[in-house]
């Protein structure tokens, strides 16, 4: 039997935080992929590897560029790479920190292989910015307040501040110049960046945020 491909969420950056079930998944498949960033870093793997030892496992390093024209050729590539385990019979946990679901790689390599034939599941997480508000000890949303995540780059991002209830900035770091304008004035501005993980920093006003990086969420009120 071929094996199953598993999208397995491993929280923000806590390992705590980090599901039963997750840490069975990972357990129980013989092989881990994870992203691995320019600078060689397996994030999501040093949040499992404090909760499930990973000695005895095939570990198999992602890498995904940054260029748009390009990442479809590579999550092609991936999948054919993971594809001679699966037909081997092994089951693979890729590791996403977060939720699986949620602006997650793990979702086009899923595809890629679903298109060839074989089994994929995905495992639920805590997403980062439910762990930001939880640090920050404030609510998302109370009552009927709509939610409205919205990802820093978005061309739209401008108009969707504007929108009702409590909105959510996904990877801020990069546009913190031009967020901070469209946040200018306003009062109730939370952030946190790399939540979770050692260093973490916390601001409960928009002038507090001076220099953050890429694993920043910000919650606008």
């Amino acid at each position: 039997m071929p094996g199953i491909f598993f999208g397995v969420s491993v929280g923000p950056g806590d390992p705590e935080l980090m599901t039963l079930k997750s840490v069975r998944f990972i357990k129980e498949c013989p092989v881990i992929a994870a992203p691995r960033t320019k600078n060689g870093n397996m994030i999501a793997l040093s949040i499992a590897g404090q909760v499930v030892d990973m000695t005895e496992k095939t570990v198999i390093p992602l890498d995904f560029p940054m260029k748009q024209d390009s990442q479809h050729e590579n999550h092609c590539r991936i999948a054919e790479q993971l594809a001679v385990y699966l037909g081997n019979g092994q089951d693979i946990a890729m590791l996403n920190i977060g939720d699986v679901s949620f602006y997650s790689s793990c979702t086009y390599i899923a595809a890629e292989l679903v298109k060839m034939g074989f089994e994929t599941k995905m495992c639920a997480g805590v997403p980062s910015f439910c762990a930001a508000a939880a640090e920050l000890n404030i609510p998302l949303s109370e009552g009927s307040e709509p939610l409205t995540i919205i990802p820093a780059q978005h061309k739209d991002a401008r108009e969707m501040l504007e929108r009702d209830g409590t909105k959510v900035i996904m990877k801020s770091g990069k546009k913190l110049s031009d967020i901070k304008e469209m946040l200018s004035g306003r009062e109730t501005v939370f952030a946190a960046e790399n939540c979770g993980f050692p260093g973490q920093k916390l601001y409960r006003h928009i002038d507090e945020i001076t220099d953050c990086g890429y694993l920043t969420v910000m919650i606008v009120k």
